[in-house]
């Protein structure tokens, strides 16, 4: 089987986090996307809600779709969730394992921890988060021949939501309707989620 990781925060996941994977899923060859929230993000310094809470409020947003699942692996590791460390415990249960990345970080991804050895080792389908693809383009060029990576573009539309967004609306006592699954709006009232 062959699987894409979709690693991050969600805090909380959204409609566009879903949509993204939905294109991931109908305009790559992988057979399923699996969710990856963060234990220790390595790289956010943001308030966050307990990894138990984004754990549920992913669950309860792909519950309905077969073609998607969520893993525990980062969050039971009480170490800082490095992408390789994740791609490796994958990569020994499937044929083949992709990393989604959205195109904001594929301008950072050589600054992470262990960045070659994610280039090399793992085909990566970037998501655009911008308008204009050419420094995109680009970019996913010059890692190609610098690291021998293997990237493809996803060719969707922008979806302009964000956590941060989302967490500022809560605080402010507004709607979230529409901007995440209606049971995740349902979560975070009762949880009392980012009033704070």
């Amino acid at each position: 089987m062959k699987v894409a990781i979709f690693g991050g925060t969600f805090n909380p996941i959204h409609i566009g986090h879903l949509i993204m994977a939905q294109y991931v899923k109908n305009f790559s060859e992988v057979d399923r996307v699996i969710f990856v929230p963060n234990g220790v993000p390595p790289h956010k310094n943001v308030d966050i809600a307990l990894p138990e809470d984004r754990f549920e409020m992913v669950k309860l947003s792909i519950e309905d779709n077969p073609d998607f699942e969520i893993s525990d692996f980062e969050i039971k590791n009480k170490e800082p969730s490095w992408t390789i460390n994740t791609l490796n415990y994958f990569a020994t249960s499937y044929e083949k394992v992709y990393f989604i990345l959205g195109s904001d970080n594929l301008f950072e991804i050589i600054k992470w921890y262990r960045a070659e050895e994610i280039l090399k080792k793992f085909p990566i389908i970037v998501l655009p988060r911008e308008r204009n693809t050419t420094l995109i383009r680009r970019q996913i060029e010059e890692l190609g021949i610098q690291f021998s990576a293997k990237m493809v573009l996803i060719d969707m539309p922008i979806i302009d939501i964000s956590s941060t967004e989302i967490r500022r609306l809560i605080r402010e006592n507004k709607s979230i309707r529409y901007m995440v699954h209606p049971k995740v709006e349902e979560y975070i009232i009762r949880k009392g989620l980012y009033k704070e």
